[in-house]
């Protein structure tokens, strides 16, 4: 099958070559590269943001290819910009598109879906016969329950999006809900959630020492991989160490800026911390390679998360199969993939006094948090590797493929099959 993975505003390279990536991104990398594994042939089409990326069809791995489509300025985009260049990314898309046609366009994110329905009205040759599958990490109805911004047009179009595709991925029941709410039927939608290279964050190979290592080695390690502004709940797990004397906490930032010293929220973050009187406790970094994270992960004895909204879940997994028992707010993806009180402890608010009572029932008992750790390392391997995610996507493009007669009304029985033997075997 030839795939046309749109991620307008990923950039799957870095991922691929293990540098620190946006979440969006590593989905790209990871989903193409394991498709090409069971033998499709993959295209990610990204939007340039930097004038160094390479022009052309650039091989990523076998049988996955990265084309960068001019649209816009060659630089990242705000928040405020994202939208403003979709139209021109959508008709290079489209002429892309005339160059090789595909079986199926997987979209990934809004934009990317916007831009997809825009390229395949525009194409040269006829392709209002290829499916769309879009795929949805966040949806705006979700992040305005959680208390986040409203965003009237884009909560409009994601549902006009999730009613014109042939199928539609999202990470959680949270968000399947959500477009059932707004007339989505059920069976149009598969949650396939964020994945884990469970080869790279294991439970085997060292710990990170030092810089992260405080004098007092006897202290117990919580450990947070989350943004430092907005939604990422740093503030709550500041004010949490207030409430646990005996713990250190390390922040590991998701911002792109690697110099943490420049970011204005690791500057108030850190302010937080000595004001509260728990700075020489509090550290922060910046981005940190793919390759050394396990490491990093490993030398914690809890992962925390005060985040008012995931629709990710990604650390969390990461977390997962590093062996960590995890507290963390349930929200998101969380919920679907931390079982409270089995591999972890999930928390309604996240405020600080919870993530400081949770945190410390974990910590007193030895016994249960060791189980924690178990169970969710085993969770990490059975359910979220990214080649089951690969099967599930995989699925969706089949069963948004028109069905002919004689495979009329079996295909999800034939579809369910190849999960059930790929999962066993």
């Amino acid at each position: 099958m030839k795939i046309a993975m749109v991620a307008e505003h990923a950039n799957p390279l870095p991922a691929h070559r293990g540098e620190p990536a946006c979440p969006a991104s590593l989905h790209a990398c990871a989903v193409s590269r394991q498709l090409a594994k069971r033998g499709h042939k993959v295209t990610v089409y990204a939007r340039r943001s930097d004038p160094d990326q390479p022009d052309g069809r650039t091989r990523m791995s076998r049988g996955v290819s990265v084309v960068y489509l001019d649209a816009g300025p060659a630089r990242p985009l705000g928040d405020d910009e994202e939208t403003e260049h979709t139209g021109a990314f959508g008709s290079a898309l489209a002429t892309a598109l005339d160059e090789e046609a595909p079986d199926v366009l997987h979209a990934v994110g809004w934009t990317s879906g916007l831009a997809a329905l825009h390229a395949q009205a525009h194409c040269d040759r006829d392709q209002s016969g290829t499916p769309i599958v879009q795929t949805f990490h966040s949806l705006n109805a979700s992040e305005q329950r959680s208390g986040l911004s409203h965003q009237p047009e884009r909560a409009r179009m994601e549902t006009i999006l999730a009613s014109r595709a042939d199928h539609v991925l999202v990470n959680s029941t949270d968000q399947q809900g959500e477009l059932a709410r707004l007339g989505v039927p059920r069976h149009h939608v598969s949650v396939v959630p964020f994945g884990v290279d469970t080869d790279h964050f294991s439970v085997e190979g060292s710990a990170a020492s030092e810089p992260w290592r405080t004098r007092d080695e006897e202290r117990p390690r919580l450990i947070s991989v989350t943004s430092l502004g907005g939604p990422g709940g740093a503030d709550r797990l500041v004010e949490a160490m207030v409430r646990l004397p005996e713990a250190e906490l390390l922040i590991v930032s998701t911002a792109e800026d690697r110099d943490v010293a420049l970011d204005e929220n690791a500057r108030a973050v850190e302010l937080l911390a000595k004001e509260a009187g728990v700075d020489d406790r509090v550290h922060l970094t910046g981005p940190v390679e793919r390759k050394e994270l396990p490491r990093l992960l490993r030398s914690a004895d809890v992962y925390v998360s005060a985040a008012a909204y995931d629709p990710y879940g990604g650390a969390v997994v990461e977390a997962m199969a590093c062996g960590l028992p995890v507290v963390a707010t349930a929200t998101g993806a969380i919920p679907g993939a931390v079982l409270h009180r089995t591999s972890g402890v999930l928390m309604r608010f996240g405020r600080s006094d919870e993530v400081a009572r949770a945190v410390r029932a974990v910590l007193n008992t030895p016994t249960m948090s060791s189980a924690y750790g178990i169970a969710a390392a085993d969770r990490a391997r059975s359910r979220f590797t990214w080649q089951r995610i690969a099967v599930e996507t995989e699925i969706a493009y089949q069963r948004s493929l028109p069905q002919t007669p004689e495979h009329d009304g079996s295909a999800e029985d034939e579809t369910d099959g190849l999960l059930l033997s790929t999962v066993s075997g």
